[in-house]
């Protein structure tokens, strides 16, 4: 990776869908030239994937918490993770150190689906739970 690399993937953090010629004039190199570079940066994953962000107040999830859960046996933490980590509400799920076993970020359309998640997740653990007043 040299300084070139690294100025496209700044530019691809910043918009991942730039295009390439419009890369290529900030790097002085041709649109295929660039486009070479994105893909042999995607083969030695230091570029790992596209993502999109999304408004989820827009999209009517008017409720954000934190969510950490204290696991009740070690032995379930593994399928605990596995299984919270894809639910829908489910933003991100982290494994922490500490008292706490899981760490998640959720969104939620009102309070009684965020009730529901609670009790969907308490099978495998105590949640103490924050909601976001502000982000």
């Amino acid at each position: 990776m040299d300084d070139i690399d690294e100025k496209i993937i700044k530019m691809l953090s910043a918009n991942a869908r730039e295009s390439f010629a419009t890369i290529g004039k900030s790097v002085d190199l041709s649109a295929p030239a660039v486009g070479k570079r994105v893909k042999q940066l995607e083969e030695k994953e230091f570029i790992l994937g596209y993502s999109l962000r999304v408004n989820h107040e827009k999209l009517g999830a008017n409720v954000k918490a934190y969510i950490n859960l204290k696991i009740h046996q070690s032995s379930t933490l593994r399928t605990a993770y596995n299984q919270i980590k894809y639910l829908d509400e489910v933003q991100r799920c982290d494994r922490i150190t500490g008292e706490d076993s899981l760490c998640i970020l959720a969104y939620f359309k009102s309070n009684k689906d965020l009730i529901t998640l609670l009790e969907r997740i308490s099978q495998y653990g105590v949640p103490n739970t924050r909601i976001i007043l502000e982000s």
